[in-house]
């Protein structure tokens, strides 16, 4: 049985109303359409109350009438679900070589993907953003659809102010604030938040993490990340560092470790590592396969190539990946450590690897299970690829609007 908290003797009547408005709402995004009786059975709200909240939200445009329900016997009643087609919010991803993004409607529903401007360590990013929104907008005719916009930065970022605090690897981008410059021009409401955490959020509600409550998400691509999830709740630290795993050093020898674009666990665990260490091998005149799958080509060198080559028992590529699975089985065990999450969720580029799964998951999972002295959470590898950061914005930016909304609602485990 689903039930909500009782505000009668704590509320007067038009708060009553909001919270049922909200409660109803909320739980109709989260569960689907479904007939108005449902809505009063589940929820334990009266029949007469149910029924003016939905009309008030249908009024509103924020829900509407679909289909009958299928019954053995009976009346078929009418289902009532969110409307989908209220407007659509703009999901942006700074952290690939160009600018991604999405536009979706109010459930998170995929309208259209697209690629623009190049990215790179320069101030014009703003311009940039400007002219691609701008572009995606073209495709409606009414440019009043657009709800809001969030905006996914490789950067530490203060949530409250928009403001970039610090931007690695793009150090021009320092002190920008994307949020309120972007706000004034289409005069929507914007929200920027560090690319890895929106994947986290990701993760949590479309992907591997659905189920769970607690969730660790690292992202391993040419940098390393990680967005952690405790009790369904983003953590964001005092500054909205929290999760830099990347900076991550494992013995005192590296202590005092800092170079411009990368700490140390980026350096030799990256995906972008396993090409570095290769090259490094062949100027060190080591055999190795690589050089016949690249025809003696430095230029075609790739991670991908290091994969293949140690799918075909090359020694150097073998010993290449090994290093790198036990410098991420080090940081790894100790966020769960840290953390005891359910579920560890690993994503980015490395999912895009030849033979993920068996070059770097299972010798990471077999290390885990070797160090760990208790149950070792799931190892999972991310399912929604290159998707999950640009879904992770629209998410964000369709809560934000919806939550400063509907602001009540069911604590989320116990719909799980």
């Amino acid at each position: 049985m689903y039930k909500t908290l009782n505000f009668s003797k704590t509320a007067s009547s038009k708060l009553q109303n909001k919270i049922n408005l909200s409660i109803i709402f909320n739980y109709l995004r989260k569960r689907g359409p479904m007939s108005r009786a449902e809505i009063s059975r589940e929820l334990d709200i009266s029949a007469p109350a149910v029924s003016r909240v939905i009309e008030k939200l249908i009024e509103d445009g924020y829900v509407i009438e679909t289909d009958k329900a299928k019954t053995k016997t009976g009346k078929r009643p009418t289902l009532v679900k969110v409307n989908e087609k209220k407007g659509l919010v703009i999901g942006i991803d700074l952290a690939r070589k160009k600018i991604r993004a999405v536009a979706s409607n109010l459930n998170n529903k995929i309208l259209k993907r697209y690629w623009g401007s190049q990215i790179d360590d320069s101030k014009d990013i703003v311009d940039k953003l400007v002219k691609d929104i701008e572009n995606i907008l073209d495709d409606y005719k009414d440019k009043n659809t657009l709800k809001g916009i969030c905006i996914g930065v490789p950067a530490v970022i203060d949530a409250a102010s928009g403001k970039i605090i610090s931007a690695p690897l793009y150090g021009s981008w320092k002190k920008i604030n994307l949020k309120d410059l972007l706000s004034r021009k289409f005069n929507v409401p914007v929200y920027t938040e560090n690319n890895v955490n929106l994947a986290s959020l990701a993760e949590k509600n479309y992907g591997e993490g659905k189920k769970y409550n607690d969730i660790f998400f690292i992202e391993i691509g040419n940098g390393i990340g990680s967005g952690i999830i405790i009790d369904n709740h983003l953590i964001r630290g005092n500054f909205g560092a929290a999760g830099e795993v990347g900076l991550t050093i494992i013995n005192d020898k590296n202590l005092g470790f800092k170079i411009k674009n990368k700490g140390f666990l980026e350096k030799f665990a990256s995906v972008k590592s396993l090409e570095k260490s290769a090259l490094k091998a062949i100027e060190d005149k080591r055999e190795t396969k690589i050089l016949d799958l690249i025809d003696n080509d430095i230029s075609k060198l790739t991670s991908k190539i290091v994969c293949e080559a140690a799918f075909e028992s090359d020694y150097v590529a073998k010993e290449i990946i090994g290093q790198m699975v036990k410098f991420l089985a080090v940081s790894i065990t100790n966020s769960i450590f840290l953390l005891n999450p359910e579920i560890v969720v690993i994503g980015g580029d490395i999912i895009n690897l030849p033979g993920v799964k068996k070059l770097f998951l299972k010798p990471l999972i077999k290390q885990l299970k070797r160090t760990i002295p208790y149950m070792v959470p799931i190892i999972k590898l991310s399912s929604l690829g290159e998707d999950a950061g640009v879904l992770g914005a629209s998410f964000m930016a369709i809560e934000a609007l919806l939550v400063g909304e509907f602001p009540y609602k069911i604590e989320q485990e116990i719909l799980n």
